[in-house]
């Protein structure tokens, strides 16, 4: 024991931090003791990489590499959402047979039960209600510049532009990891800690990504990864409607895992928002809607009980839990007029939450930023 305990202090202190180890335990191997001793042990980082992992990068702002998310046009609770989620599915599971068509029908149901619809003519009416925004596909860049106090520090953002389609995941993975290592790489010099913001579907890619770069460039160093309704892993009552494919929620939790050239993963969701949920793999998860007074139960009373306001109990319910509109939040914070109840519901996300997580801009930067 006590000559493996030498060999493991030679070997570390040559492979990791090339610092003088004790005279008398070096003495006493030769170099085939050490060699013998040391045969299935994997050496330890190098030196560049312990350095790259221990080093703290305040007083430098971050470049941040943003990943947008889904077309707001495409996101509400029809079918459409539901083929989003097959393919989350089809991802992490590709030998499962799954019935579309099944699903659909079984999301349909669902929708109906969630809002208390009785008919078409419901749908149609809240379809009216709710309005598709229309944004840019630089929407992340835009807002970030609304953080307080960004016009003092010197963030720079690094957008990645894909064409924001599912079904084009497969093709801009590979894009994205070209973009991450080329960011990487043209300020590893400066000090700067790199982040990536991911929206959405952004955080598939995102995540995908970064597993297939640390498989072959271990070195990258990403110092933050921050993610905001991410379906990763969807919403729990989303995840019941593949229970019947033996597809379980803790099935999508293992398939997540974090990056290993991710240093600090941050997590946004939002319980109404279907497309998010907790992803234990991060470090952190943050509720967007933890602090929304719960307003549903007097909704269900008054659709299922006052004929007068019935309809505007049904139009409210629908805005309270807006898949849409929460999926928004966190960029666009939420917000509803409750015409039934009387009430006004304000619930600000991109301030208190999202925006601390890229820049402390309650701080000047403690250092000039360094030329590329």
């Amino acid at each position: 024991m006590k000559m493996i305990k030498t060999a493991l202090i030679a070997v570390f202190a040559v492979f990791a931090f090339n610092i003088e180890a004790p005279a008398a335990d070096l003495n006493a191997l030769n170099k085939g003791d050490v060699q013998r001793l040391t045969a299935d042990l994997t050496p330890p980082l190098p030196r560049q990489a312990i350095a790259d992992v221990l080093t703290p990068k305040d007083g430098m702002d971050p470049v941040v590499i943003t990943v947008s998310g889904l077309n707001f046009g495409e996101i509400g609770w029809g079918p459409l959402e539901m083929k989003h989620f097959l393919k989350i599915i089809k991802i992490f599971f590709p030998k499962k047979e799954i019935s579309e068509a099944d699903l659909v029908t079984a999301f349909v149901t669902f929708n109906k039960d969630y809002f208390f619809l009785e008919n078409d003519e419901d749908l149609r009416e809240l379809a009216k209600a709710s309005p598709d925004p229309r944004l840019p596909d630089n929407y992340l860049e835009l807002k970030l510049k609304e953080i307080p106090g960004y016009a003092n520090h010197d963030v720079i953002v690094a957008p990645f532009t894909w064409s924001r389609d599912p079904a084009d995941t497969d093709k801009y993975v590979p894009e994205l990891e070209k973009r991450i290592a080329e960011v990487h790489d043209a300020y590893r010099k400066t000090g700067r800690p790199v982040y990536i913001l991911a929206h959405s579907w952004g955080s598939v890619l995102t995540h995908e990504a970064l597993h297939r770069l640390g498989r072959y460039r271990p070195d990258i160093r990403i110092d933050k990864l921050i993610t905001a309704g991410s379906p990763l892993v969807p919403a729990n009552f989303v995840v019941k409607l593949f229970m019947k494919y033996e597809v379980k929620h803790e099935d999508l939790e293992k398939s997540v895992s974090k990056p290993a050239i991710v240093r600090t993963w941050r997590n946004i969701w939002a319980m109404r928002d279907a497309y998010s949920n907790t992803i234990p793999a991060a470090d952190l998860n943050y509720q967007a809607d933890v602090d929304v007074e719960n307003v549903e139960p007097k909704l269900i009373e008054l659709i299922l009980h006052s004929k007068p306001l019935k309809k505007d109990a049904k139009r409210d319910l629908f805005k309270i839990r807006n898949i849409k509109d929460w999926h928004g939040s966190y960029f666009f914070d939420y917000k509803a007029s409750l015409k039934s109840l009387n009430k006004e519901i304000f619930v600000p996300v991109f301030r208190p939450l999202l925006a601390p997580q890229v820049v402390d801009c309650s701080k000047q930067p403690a250092a000039p930023s360094c030329p590329v």
